[in-house]
C-alpha cells in the first residue's frame, strides 16, 4: 500500500509535534484496549489508534465469551470509555499485511503494538481429524457468537444425539452448556440468530467430555461446573474412579 493510501485511515503526520507520542495498536481485544488505556493515562500527549481487521472491536470478549455470560462482557463498557477518549480512535476493516504493512505503520507511528491473538488452529496430526463433523472449539465458539469468519460453519447437529468434546477446560464446558441448554433460555442472550435457529433443531441430547485424566484433575473452574449443573432436567454422570487423586495431584 502506498503511504498516501495509508494516510486515508491514519491521522496526518504533518501536524505531529515533537512532544506528541503516536501509538498504533493492532488488535482490539482486551490486550489492545488495556494497553491503550494505560498509554493514554501515562502520557498526556499520547494519541492512540486501535486497528482491527474486523469492523467491530472487543475481540475475544465479543467472539470468545459464551453468550450466557453477560457479566463477563461488562468489561466492554470500560473499553468503550477508552474508545471515546478524544485521543483514541478505533479503525476497523484494516488487515495488517494486506491493508497496510508493518513497515508502513512503523513510519507513521512512534510505536506499534501487536496485540492480536491466534486465529488458526494447530493440526494434531491425528488420522482422519479432517473428517466432516469434527470442529475446532474456536470455530464452534465463533459460530455461536456470530464471528463473520465462522458464520457459515453449519455444524451437523441433527444426524446424531451425541456430541464428544475433547478437553475438560472452561471452553469445553461452555460448548457443552450451549449444546444442552434449552434454546428458550439461550434466546434471552446475545447468541447469534443463525446458531439459535440451528440449536433449536438440534438432536444433541448427550455430551461426553473426554480428557487425559479424570474429573478431579479437570481444568474447568467450579463456577463453570455450577452453571452446567443448573441446567434443567440435565443428568451428569461421573465415574467414581475418575474422582480419585494421586500424591502428584496435591502438589
Amino acid at each position: 500500500m502506498a503511504l498516501s493510501k495509508a494516510l486515508n485511515f491514519c491521522r496526518s503526520v504533518s501536524t505531529v509535534s515533537s512532544e506528541l507520542l503516536r501509538v498504533c495498536i493492532v488488535g482490539s481485544g482486551p490486550a489492545g484496549f488495556y494497553t491503550a488505556d494505560k498509554i493514554l493515562k501515562a502520557h498526556e500527549g499520547a494519541e492512540v489508534d486501535i486497528v482491527d481487521r474486523l469492523p467491530t472491536p472487543f475481540g475475544l470478549v465479543r467472539s470468545g465469551v459464551a453468550p450466557d455470560h453477560p457479566e463477563t462482557k461488562i468489561v466492554t463498557n470500560q473499553f468503550s470509555r477508552v474508545a471515546q477518549n478524544r485521543r483514541c480512535s478505533f479503525i476497523g476493516n484494516v488487515s495488517l499485511g494486506a491493508s497496510i504493512s508493518l513497515a508502513e505503520l512503523r513510519e507513521l507511528y512512534d510505536a506499534v503494538v501487536l496485540s492480536y491473538g491466534a486465529e488458526s488452529d494447530q493440526a494434531l496430526g491425528i488420522p482422519k481429524e479432517d473428517l466432516s463433523g469434527i470442529y475446532a472449539a474456536r470455530e464452534f465458539v465463533w459460530w455461536y457468537n456470530g464471528h463473520p469468519d465462522c458464520r457459515n460453519l453449519a455444524p451437523d447437529l441433527k444426524s446424531s444425539d451425541t456430541a464428544v468434546i475433547i478437553g475438560q477446560g472452561n471452553v469445553a464446558l461452555d460448548v457443552a452448556r450451549i449444546l444442552l441448554r434449552p434454546t428458550s433460555e439461550l434466546a434471552t442472550t446475545d447468541i447469534s440468530f443463525h446458531a439459535l435457529a440451528a440449536l433449536s433443531e438440534s438432536s444433541i441430547r448427550k455430551v461426553y467430555l473426554v480428557g487425559r485424566r479424570g474429573a478431579a484433575q479437570a481444568a474447568f473452574t467450579a463456577k463453570e461446573l455450577r452453571e452446567i449443573l443448573r441446567i434443567k432436567d440435565l443428568s451428569i454422570e461421573i465415574r467414581e474412579a475418575d474422582l480419585s487423586k494421586t500424591p502428584a495431584d496435591e502438589n
